[in-house]
């Protein structure tokens, strides 16, 4: 099987060939997911996680096998950090809100960052990083354990749907956090997350599924 360290002399054959659909799938991924992060820190040091993740499981995983320059220049730098940055640009230019993940707005220093002083926002990284060892891990296990090959459109359609269903919970727990024990504070979580419901679970054609009939309870005791 072909890894990315079969050579890793850093020659100009080696590091033009590793621009290949990894290089594009890296650019155009993290491109999403800064728009749905809308934070520089945050995505910027998950990036640099994922490679500190490839290099921990690459002994069991062929697909995470890389040489050094391809995780620093070719991943973080040339893929990863071009496309989140195009991103912040985009978000800038069209005026669309950004999210304070850490809560910098308004410190005077990093002492003063509400992860470091809000027991939610800290909890809240914690689990956000956890959460996207696991998902990452997931994909390549998935990929590994099912003999798909990198080529294979399930890999595509994995990443887009995986970005199309998370933009609107992502925003939702953005203003659950933000607005926690205010007066701003919104209850309308259930509508944003149906679609996520409705995927993992099924409904059958005799029965009305648990989230078809959670959604109906709920209006009822608004009416």
């Amino acid at each position: 099987m072909h890894t990315y360290d079969d050579d890793c002399e850093l020659t100009w054959e080696n590091f033009l060939s590793n621009f290949d659909h990894y290089y594009a799938c890296h650019l155009f991924g993290w491109f999403v997911m800064t728009f749905m992060l809308r934070n520089r820190l945050l995505v910027h040091t998950w990036s640099i996680l994922d490679e500190f993740i490839e290099l921990s499981w690459q002994h069991i995983l062929p697909h995470l096998r890389e040489c050094w320059w391809d995780h620093v220049i070719v991943d973080v730098l040339l893929s990863n950090t071009v496309g989140i940055e195009v991103a912040l640009f985009v978000i800038k230019k069209t005026g669309m809100k950004t999210y304070d993940w850490l809560g910098m707005e308004g410190a005077r220093s990093w002492r003063e960052w509400k992860i470091f002083t809000c027991h939610r926002t800290f909890g809240f990284v914690v689990t956000f990083y956890l959460f996207v060892i696991g998902r990452f891990l997931t994909m390549f296990f998935f990929l590994n354990s099912m003999l798909i090959p990198p080529y294979h459109f399930v890999s595509v359609v994995r990443l887009l749907s995986w970005a199309l269903f998370a933009f609107l919970p992502i925003r939702e727990i953005y203003e659950d956090i933000r607005t926690w024990n205010t007066s701003g504070r919104k209850d309308n979580r259930v509508e944003g997350n149906l679609s996520l419901i409705h995927i993992s679970e099924p409904t059958r054609q005799a029965e009305i599924s648990y989230a078809v009939f959670c959604l109906k309870k709920k209006k009822k005791k608004k009416k």
